[in-house]
């Protein structure tokens, strides 16, 4: 029995190897799922991770005082965008991570996933600190009318021509030279250039994270299953008339329900 189960013993570190080589994006797909324990978990202890939670706090505005407090605080708040980013935009990602570990020498896949992961995630939080700060500087962006007007302003982004245009960036991929400085260089330039589509595709949205006034995990389930499905779904165009749709109709909830959200 010892020699029988000695012997089958290689064939499972085989079959994992194996495994990692056919799918270099299973490690991004871990952080991503870990993410999401972590979003569960602060919510269950009763500290909902909000991403404009140091850019929505009631201040006076004015001066250069002001000026430095509101970047103080958005920059706080950061840690808090980037670990939402993850959750949000990793699953719909992962199918360019994979890209950028399949069309990588093997062994340099996981510091080419890496890399994109970095640059990608870097164009996010630019966004999500510059975001934040214009968020201090409205201290009235929150409640049920404010985060009605920025849903309004999501499906209206929905049909635009330039979100479509946006989101046919994100399907495309780039050659990537196979060892050396220019791996890397391509690697990174990959993940900047299918950051930026991502924010353009993405940005209302991720809009509505701050100005939602609360309910933030259910917000960010909800918003997760609509980028994921406009990223996965074979016909983008009809995927974003239908979020555009379910927008509008969360607008109506919105203003319906009011104060009950908070």
């Amino acid at each position: 029995m010892t020699t029988a189960g000695t012997a089958l013993a290689p064939p499972r570190r085989r079959s994992a190897s194996q495994l990692m080589l056919r799918h270099p994006e299973l490690t991004a797909a871990a952080a991503v799922t870990a993410s999401w324990a972590a979003l569960v978990v602060i919510a269950i202890r009763g500290a909902h991770v909000r991403t404009a939670q140091a850019a929505t706090a009631a201040m006076p505005m004015g001066g250069p005082a002001a000026q430095h407090s509101a970047w103080r605080q958005a920059a706080s708040g950061l840690p808090s965008w980037v670990l939402m980013t993850v959750a949000m935009m990793g699953p719909a990602a992962l199918i360019a991570i994979r890209h950028a570990g399949l069309n990588s020498l093997r062994r340099r896949r996981q510091r080419a996933i890496a890399e994109f992961s970095v640059a990608y995630l870097a164009v996010w939080a630019a966004f999500g600190l510059l975001a934040q700060v214009a968020a201090t500087f409205m201290p009235a962006a929150r409640g049920p009318a404010v985060l009605a007007a920025v849903l309004v302003a999501a499906a209206a982004w929905q049909l635009s021509p330039l979100k479509r245009r946006c989101l046919r960036g994100c399907h495309r991929s780039l050659p990537l030279p196979p060892r050396g400085w220019r791996a890397d260089q391509g690697a990174l330039r990959f993940g900047l250039r299918n950051g930026l589509y991502c924010v353009g595709t993405c940005w209302c949205l991720m809009l509505v994270m701050i100005a939602a006034p609360g309910g933030q995990l259910l917000w960010t389930a909800g918003l997760t299953g609509i980028i994921t499905a406009e990223r996965l779904l074979p016909r983008p165009r009809g995927t974003t008339r239908v979020v555009a749709a379910m927008l509008g109709f969360a607008t109506v909830a919105t203003l319906a329900v009011g104060n009950l959200l908070q």
